[in-house]
């Protein structure tokens, strides 16, 4: 009898890693080498004191399926990360935090702030059916007081053409700080 339960509960369990490791197969992953070009002529998200917050149901202008649900939407998180879909709670650690919004997708994904020059916008651009989405983060550093000298920029793009996720990583200058945030 204990064989039968062994063998059942083995027998589960490959089952359940062989689903889940087939969803992760619909994905695929590429680095390529190319040009940070900062988009202009976008919705200004806030202001150059933004620290934590967050921006909802922000439209794509298109629809973009993620994660096998379709999305008109996304929301916009200072930390470096969006949200698909209407709403998002703004976190620190968007992917590892089981209390934060689902289907998240992050770029950096840790606390940040604008410098006195930074900006937050969005971007739709292009026409059907090679529409981009692209949120930019220009001139934003880590809120640890020890790092007020980074200068960081970055976009996460939404390719309606082929559902691509793009991160785009521009100049970085990451000062050296031994404050653990």
């Amino acid at each position: 009898m204990q064989k039968a339960k062994l063998c059942f509960i083995l027998l589960l369990f490959l089952l359940t890693a062989f689903s889940a490791w087939a969803a992760v197969s619909e994905y695929s992953f590429a680095s390529t080498l190319g040009t940070y070009t900062e988009i202009s002529g976008g919705t200004v998200l806030g202001t150059v004191t933004n620290d934590n917050e967050v921006f909802n149901a922000l439209p794509l202008g298109f629809t973009f399926s993620y994660n096998g649900v379709d999305y008109t939407d996304v929301s916009v998180v200072c930390n470096g990360f969006i949200a698909m879909g209407p709403t998002a709670l703004t976190s620190n650690q968007p992917i590892s935090n089981a209390a934060t919004s689902n289907n998240v997708v992050a770029a950096i994904g840790r606390d940040i702030k604008s410098r006195d020059t930074g900006e937050l916008m969005y971007l739709s651009s292009g026409t059907a059916p090679n529409r981009i989405f692209s949120v930019q983060w220009k001139h934003w550093r880590r809120s640890a007081t020890a790092t007020v000298n980074d200068d960081i920029s970055f976009q996460i793009q939404l390719q309606e053409n082929g559902n691509k996720v793009v991160f785009v990583y521009g100049p970085f200058t990451a000062v050296t700080s031994t404050t653990n945030q």
